[in-house]
């Protein structure tokens, strides 16, 4: 037998009060699982971050207790892309404990964590505390001051504040660095600021490394050879125009003049066939001019189409009939250390063939 509607309304209170309940202790549970602001919620379900947490807050703690306690936090929290949490988790740490001796790991997982969003500027600014505030620690054998001072040398805007760090670098741990590599950026940033014979100084230091590399550039010692051999050089081979320097080296070959041309040749002249390096030395073709140079070559009127604002190419033939055509090769000089020799022309070199 169905029991009378009036029963059925009697036993609601009951229901609603079971409801509540329910409710209640939902809300408390949510409450407790997610109280803890520092706690992100793609980490809710990790039930040790509660209690390392209590443990890296518990009053008086020792510091290395404190570390052993974030240490793990630290990988969580960066493993699961919660950078903003964690930095403002040890922000508070360093707020509330300036003298932690592991300050500097804490700065170096912020930094890290903040060119992980993309904040390069906040990224420097920890490095920057790392190396003022907190004495340096070693992390899988690698000093962490070494690794800031390179990180804000690479990152800086500043080129001053790169010097100095490169310098500092160079400094304290010139056993730990390539110090070659060190060098050569070095020099470069001298030259940014235009501390020329700081330049030039840093320069021979790293040509005083010959075991250095530089990645990407495997013409760099020969360049900066070549750069150090014209800083010493007197430099008379010049001219001041484009104009001025093809019309002489033609005037030398219209009346078959090769001491002329050799006048005219730039202390580092090459002749080398285009798919050569100017930087290797066993490529350099010898050719005695004395001997070619006769009233048989000839020249094009004007310079190569692929000539450019820097650089310029002149047409000649006649001068050995393995290699029917030379090109003549002119370079703008760079050379800002001197604003009066900046911007003058040389005849560098001579091409076999015809360009690729």
């Amino acid at each position: 037998m169905k029991p009378p509607i009036s029963e059925g309304y009697d036993r609601m209170p009951m229901v609603r009060s079971f409801l509540a309940l329910l409710l209640l202790f939902g809300t408390l549970f949510v409450s407790c699982t997610s109280q803890d602001p520092l706690v992100p919620r793609s980490l809710s379900k990790d039930k040790d971050i509660p209690e390392l947490l209590r443990i890296a807050r518990r009053p008086g703690v020792k510091d290395d207790v404190r570390f052993a306690a974030l240490e793990p936090l630290i990988s969580r929290y960066r493993e699961s892309g919660e950078n903003q949490v964690l930095n403002t988790l040890l922000s508070g740490f360093l707020e509330e404990n300036p003298q932690d001796p592991y300050g500097a790991y804490y700065l170096m997982a912020m930094a890290q964590g903040a060119r992980d969003e993309g904040s390069e500027e906040l990224a420097l600014d920890y490095f920057r505390r790392l190396l003022k505030n907190y004495p340096d620690l070693d992390v899988a054998g690698r000093s962490l001051h070494l690794l800031a001072l390179g990180e804000i040398a690479r990152k800086t805007p500043y080129k001053r504040e790169a010097i100095d760090s490169r310098k500092e670098s160079q400094r304290r741990f010139s056993n730990q660095i390539d110090t070659g590599a060190n060098y050569y950026a070095l020099a470069k940033e001298y030259g940014a600021i235009g501390s020329w014979d700081s330049m030039f100084l840093t320069y021979q230091d790293f040509l005083d490394s010959p075991e250095t590399v530089i990645a990407g550039e495997p013409d760099a010692r020969s360049h900066i050879e070549s750069i150090l051999k014209f800083h010493t050089s007197t430099k008379d081979w010049t001219f001041e125009t484009l104009d001025d320097l093809v019309g002489t080296i033609k005037y030398a070959i219209r009346n078959v003049n090769p001491a002329l041309l050799i006048r005219y040749q730039a202390d580092d002249f090459f002749m080398m066939n285009w798919s050569q390096q100017s930087s290797d030395s066993f490529t350099h073709i010898p050719v005695d001019i004395n001997n070619k140079l006769t009233d048989r070559v000839r020249y094009s009127r004007d310079l190569a189409d692929f000539s450019t604002d820097r650089e310029a190419y002149l047409w000649t033939a006649g001068w050995s009939w393995k290699i029917p055509s030379w090109y003549l090769y002119f370079r703008q000089i760079d050379y800002p250390a001197d604003p009066e020799m900046n911007g003058r022309w040389e005849w560098t070199g001579i091409y076999f063939g015809e360009r690729l």
